[in-house]
């Protein structure tokens, strides 16, 4: 009978999630088509209450199971997903305890740490995740995105990036990083074409 009813737990917050990304994506598209403000400010309130009904469940079935890792996996991203990144990333900690060579897992950390501000700890995961998995796309694309907004390393972006268009030629990401290389390759080439003409002679 335990497992039945933690089976039907499951189920709930399945069900609760999809009705979630319906009522998220949904208000979307109200604002992004220039509809009904007003519309769209309620369906957002109505996920977000939907995302604290879910945290509220998945709190419970972590007190009874607190290994379970798909469990924490959503409750971190719930938590990300309500703007409480100091929570997200404590859930994220414990699920990589459980899980340590989860890239995934390691690229959310990651993300958390920048919206805290937390700059270097952030780029320290993002790695972990390259380590895990030197193929893990979202890890580089997050890398790159903090060496050149947060870090102005360019180069190092530009590094990153050029080896995600290597690996992930197709990946959607590679639409927006493709003319951000360009941008770094013309913006890095006139400093060294500049050094260069102001070397002595």
């Amino acid at each position: 009978m335990k497992n039945r009813g933690s089976l039907v737990g499951m189920l709930l917050i399945f069900v609760a999630g999809v009705l979630t990304g319906i009522g998220i994506s949904a208000w979307k598209l109200d604002t992004r088509g220039g509809g009904d403000l007003q519309s769209g400010k309620v369906k957002e309130s109505e996920a977000k209450n939907e995302i604290r009904a879910r945290i509220s469940g998945l709190e419970k079935m972590l007190a009874a199971n607190p290994d379970n890792l798909e469990a924490l996996i959503q409750l971190g991203n719930d938590y990300f997903d309500m703007g409480n990144y100091e929570k997200s990333v404590n859930i994220y900690q414990n699920a990589l305890k459980i899980d340590p060579t989860n890239p995934e897992i390691a690229t959310d950390m990651g993300v958390a740490y920048r919206r805290l501000g937390k700059t270097d700890e952030s780029i320290k995961f993002f790695r972990k995740a390259l380590e895990i998995d030197p193929n893990q796309a979202l890890a580089m694309f997050n890398l790159g995105m903090v060496l050149r907004d947060d870090k102005k390393d360019l180069q190092g972006a530009l590094k990153v990036w050029k080896t995600f268009l290597e690996k992930a030629p197709e990946s959607p990401h590679a639409v927006m990083i493709r003319p951000w290389v360009r941008q770094l390759e013309e913006k890095l080439g006139a400093k060294d074409k500049n050094v260069n003409e102001n070397k002595p002679e």
